[in-house]
C-alpha cells in the first residue's frame, strides 16, 4: 500500500517549493507521510503495518492515505515534523479554490443575515425596552424624552444663586395651582390681607429672635484666654453633664457611632478627677453635650442658663479649636471624631442642609486622606483589632451622613458605591473590646441586640441606598420605570427584614425595653424610608402614567413616616421628650410627607367618581393621576381619605406647638395651611373660610410666642424685602408625558400688587416672577 512515494511527496517534487522560500533560510524537504490516518490524527507513534498496533489496541479501523488523496502536512505527527513554510507555500488547485470560495460566500451570507436580524432588533428596542411589564401582559408606552425633575434656582442680583431640589418646600408648593393663585392674587378681601400682613410681621419678629438666640456669647468667643480654658468655662455642672451624656448615648450613638463609650467614659471620669486628658477630649465633650441638651426638650440650648449649655457658644468654641489645628493634628483620629461631632452639634441650631452637605464633603476627604475608606486589613502596617474596628465604625457613620444629606439636598453624594473597601463593623458591644485586645470576639447574630446592631444592619443596606442616590441625580436620563421599580422592591424587602429583626414589643414589656425596641425599629425604618420617598417622589407627584406600585408605595411610606408616634401612649411621662426628638430629627421629612399627602387629598377630592376603579385593566395602568391617587387611597384603611386629612391636621398642630423653635419657618406653616385648605375640596367660600381660620390660628400662636398682641403688631410698619431676587427653573417636557410636570413653571400670574410685594418675602413666595419685574425695580 505504501510504495515509497506518498501523493504529497510526488506533488511536491513536481512543484518545487524552493522558489517560494527566501534564499537566506534553509528549508528541509518534507518527509514522506507513512503513518496511518488515525495515528496522525491522534498524534500517536505508528508502526506502519496494516493494521497498525495502535489501531488494533483501540479497535479502530486502520486506514492509510490512498494515492492522490490530499493529506494535511501539519506538524502534529510525532514522527513527521514539517516546516510551516512548506505548508503555506503549497499551490492551491482549482478544485480547492472553488471549494474555498463557496465556503467564504456561505460565511459572508450568514454574517449578513445576522447583521440584518441585529439591526431589526435594535430598531424595535425603544418600543420593547422603554417600558416595564405590568400584570396582565401589557406594557406601558413611555416617551423616550428625558425627564425634567423637580428643581428650582433662586437668583439674587444675577450673581448669587442657590439650587433647590424636589424636597424643598419652595418646589413642593408648585403642585397646587389653586393655593398658588390664592397666595399671589391681589384680589384678597381686606380681612385676609390684614392677616397675611400681620403674619409677615410676626415672621420677621421670630426671625430676629432666632438670630439673637443662635449668636454665641461674645465674652467667651472673643476672649484672649486660651481656647481650652474657655471651653472648660462653658461646661455645666457634673450632674448636668451626666444627664446630657446619657441622653446623647441613647439618642444619637445608635446609627452614628463616633466614640467608644467605655473609653470615653474613662476619660470623662478622669477629667472630673483632675487628671489631664487628650486635647481633643473637651471639644468632643462639648459637642456631645450640645446634642444631648437639644434632645432634652423644647427650646433647650437656645438661651444661656446655669442648668445647661449654650449651644451656639460651645459650638463656636469647638470650631475655633478645629480651625487652629495644623500639620499632623489634622490627620489624628480624635480630630476626625471632634470634626464629626461638631457638625452634628452645629445642626442642632443651624439645620441648613446645603451647608452641612458642603462641610461633610470636607470631612469625607479628610477621612479618605487618613485611609478610612480602605479596610485596615489591607495595610502592611498592622493596625490593632480595637482601632481597626473603631475606624470601621467611624467610616460608616460618615457614609451614612453623606447619604442622608445627599438625599435631603437632591445633590450627588461624595461617596459612591465601589469607592471604598472598608468592611462593615461587627455586631459587638463596646464592652466586648478594649484597646489592648489581641483578637476581637466573633460577631453576634444580627437579631441579637448590641450597641452596634443598628449601624451594622444599616451598613448592609448602604449599597442599595447609594444606588438610589445615584439614580435620583440622573432621573433626567431615565427612559422607563424599570430601575426605579427594581430598586424600590429591594428596599421594600429591607423593611420586612427590619420587622423581623426588631419586632414590635408587647405592651406588657418593661417600659425601657419597649422604648429601646421602638427606637431601634424607627431609626432603621427612617434611614431606609427617606431614600425610597426621594426615589418615588419625582414620579408619584408628576407623572400621570407612573405605575400604581409607585403611586401606592409613595403614599404608604409617607403615612408610615407620619405615624411613627402612633405606637406610643401620649399620656406616658416620657412622651413629650420623645415627641420633641421626633419633631427635631424628622422636621423636614414630616413637612415633605404632609405636602405629599395633600397632593393625594387634592387629587382624590377633585377626581370624578369612576364607575369601577378596581378592574384589572385599571389596576394595570390608570387613565389619570386622579384615578391612581384614588386607588392608592382605597388600597388600605390606613390610607383612607379621612385618615389622610386627620394626619395632615396633626402635622399642622405640631408645627404650631413648635413655632418658636429654631429651624421652624413660619412660611412653611402658612404654605401648608393654604395648600391643605384648598385641597380638601368644597366651594370657594368654604375654602376661603378654611384658609382664614387656619391663618388666624397661626397668627394667634405667633403673637403668643412673641409676647405681643394684634394691636401692637398692626402698628409695626411694613419693611420691604430687598429687590432684585427671582427664582428660575429649567423647563421641559417630562418623559412620563406629564401634562403638568412637577417643576417650577415660569408663567405664574402677574397679579402681585406692590403692597403685597412689600408684605412678604418674595424670594420665597414668588419663585416665578418674570425677569422684567425684578429689573424694573
Amino acid at each position: 500500500m505504501d510504495n515509497g512515494k506518498s501523493p504529497v511527496s510526488v506533488h511536491s517534487s513536481a512543484n518545487s517549493p524552493v522558489s517560494f522560500v527566501a534564499p537566506s533560510r534553509s528549508v528541509k524537504r518534507p518527509r514522506p507521510v507513512k503513518s496511518c490516518l488515525e495515528c496522525r490524527k491522534r498524534k500517536l507513534k505508528c508502526d506502519r503495518i496494516s493494521p497498525c498496533s495502535q489501531c488494533q489496541k483501540a479497535q479502530r479501523a486502520c486506514r492509510y492515505a490512498a494515492e492522490g488523496e490530499a493529506v494535511s502536512l501539519s506538524d502534529g505527527s510525532d514522527v513527521e515534523v514539517l516546516e510551516r513554510t512548506v505548508k503555506r507555500t503549497r499551490p492551491v488547485t482549482g478544485q480547492e479554490f472553488s471549494q474555498r470560495s463557496a465556503n467564504y460566500s456561505a460565511v459572508l451570507e450568514d454574517h449578513a443575515a445576522r447583521l440584518e436580524r441585529l439591526e431589526r432588533k435594535l430598531e424595535r428596542r425603544p418600543e420593547s425596552t422603554s417600558s416595564v411589564a405590568e400584570p396582565g401582559g401589557t406594557r406601558p408606552q413611555l416617551s423616550a424624552a428625558s425627564s425634567i425633575t423637580m428643581r428650582g434656582l433662586s437668583v439674587k442680583g444675577g450673581l448669587r444663586t442657590r439650587f433647590f431640589g424636589h424636597n424643598s418646600t419652595r418646589v413642593l408648593v408648585n403642585l397646587f395651582d389653586e393655593a398658588k393663585d390664592f397666595m399671589f392674587s391681589r384680589n384678597k378681601s381686606g380681612d385676609i390681607r390684614e392677616l397675611f400682613m400681620n403674619i409677615n410681621k410676626v415672621h420677621k419678629a421670630l426671625q430676629d429672635e432666632h438670630r439673637k438666640a443662635t449668636a454665641p456669647i461674645t465674652v467667651f468667643v472673643d476672649s484672649m484666654t486660651p481656647i481650652q480654658k474657655r471651653m472648660a468655662d462653658v461646661l455645666p455642672s457634673r450632674a448636668v453633664c451626666d444627664t446630657l451624656l446619657e441622653i446623647y448615648m441613647g439618642g444619637s450613638e445608635t446609627i452614628y457611632r463616633v466614640i467608644h463609650a467605655p473609653s470615653f467614659m474613662k476619660q470623662y471620669a478622669g477629667y472630673w478627677q483632675g487628671s489631664p486628658q487628650h486635647e481633643a477630649f473637651l471639644p468632643q465633650l462639648l459637642s456631645i453635650l450640645c446634642v444631648g441638651y437639644r434632645f432634652l426638650g423644647t427650646g433647650k440650648g437656645q438661651y444661656h442658663d446655669r442648668e445647661g449649655i449654650h449651644i451656639p457658644t460651645a459650638s463656636s468654641l469647638v470650631k475655633t479649636w478645629l480651625d487652629d489645628l495644623r500639620g499632623k493634628q489634622l490627620v489624628d483620629f480624635s480630630t476626625l471624631q471632634a470634626e464629626l461631632l461638631q457638625l452634628m452639634a452645629q445642626r442642632m441650631i443651624n439645620p441648613q442642609n446645603q451647608e452641612t452637605w458642603t462641610h461633610l464633603g470636607l470631612i469625607v476627604r479628610m477621612a479618605m486622606t487618613m485611609g478610612l475608606h480602605r479596610d485596615p486589613s489591607e495595610f502592611a502596617h498592622k493596625i490593632s483589632p480595637f482601632w481597626a474596628e473603631q475606624r470601621r465604625k467611624l467610616w460608616y457613620t460618615i457614609v451614612e451622613l453623606d447619604v442622608h444629606m445627599s438625599v435631603q439636598c437632591t445633590l450627588p453624594s461624595c461617596i459612591r458605591e465601589g469607592d471604598f473597601t472598608c468592611l462593615p463593623p461587627m455586631n459587638l458591644n463596646d464592652e466586648d473590646m478594649y484597646p489592648s485586645i489581641e483578637q476581637l470576639p466573633p460577631s453576634k447574630p444580627i437579631d441579637q441586640h448590641t450597641d452596634a446592631r443598628i449601624q451594622v444592619f444599616a451598613a448592609n443596606t448602604l449599597p442599595i441606598r447609594l444606588r438610589i442616590v445615584e439614580l435620583i441625580n440622573r432621573t433626567d436620563s431615565l427612559r422607563d420605570y424599570q430601575q426605579v421599580l427594581e430598586i424600590g422592591n429591594e428596599l421594600e424587602r429591607v423593611f420586612e427584614d427590619i420587622r423581623y429583626i426588631v419586632p414590635p414589643a408587647a405592651s406588657s414589656t418593661n417600659r425601657k425595653e419597649y422604648l429601646r425596641k421602638w427606637l431601634s425599629r424607627i431609626v432603621l425604618d427612617m434611614h431606609c424610608r427617606r431614600p425610597l420617598l426621594a426615589l418615588y417622589r419625582p414620579f408619584a407627584l408628576s407623572s400621570p402614567d407612573a405605575p400604581q406600585q409607585i403611586m401606592t408605595g409613595y403614599l404608604r411610606s409617607s403615612m408610615i413616616l407620619l405615624s411613627y408616634l402612633d405606637e406610643l401612649d401620649p399620656a406616658s411621662p416620657d412622651f413629650k421628650q420623645i415627641w420633641h426628638m421626633h419633631q427635631l430629627v424628622l422636621k423636614e421629612d414630616i413637612l415633605q410627607a404632609a405636602f405629599s399627602v395633600c397632593y393625594y387629598i387634592n387629587q382624590v377630592a377633585n377626581s370624578p367618581k369612576a364607575a369601577d376603579l378596581s378592574t384589572p385593566e385599571t389596576l394595570v395602568r390608570c387613565a389619570s393621576v386622579q384615578e391612581a391617587c384614588t386607588i392608592a387611597s382605597e388600597s388600605s384603611i390606613l390610607l383612607s381619605l379621612p385618615r389622610l386629612k386627620n394626619t395632615v391636621q396633626k402635622v399642622l398642630d405640631g408645627m404650631l406647638d413648635r413655632i418658636r423653635e429654631i429651624g421652624t419657618d413660619l412660611r412653611d406653616i402658612v404654605s401648608l395651611t393654604v395648600v391643605f385648605s384648598t385641597s380638601r375640596g368644597g366651594t370657594l367660600e368654604q375654602k376661603r373660610d378654611a384658609i382664614k381660620s387656619g391663618v388666624q390660628a397661626i397668627l394667634d400662636v405667633g403673637l403668643q410666642a412673641t409676647h405681643a398682641n394684634q394691636e401692637k403688631i398692626s402698628s409695626i410698619p411694613i419693611v420691604s424685602s430687598s429687590p432684585g431676587s427671582i427664582n428660575t427653573t429649567q423647563a421641559g417636557t417630562s418623559f412620563m408625558n406629564s401634562s403638568q410636570p412637577f417643576v417650577a413653571t415660569t408663567d405664574a400670574p402677574d397679579t402681585m400688587s406692590d403692597d403685597f410685594n412689600a408684605m412678604w418675602d418674595l424670594e420665597y413666595w414668588n419663585p416665578f416672577m418674570p425677569l422684567w419685574r425684578s429689573l424694573e425695580k
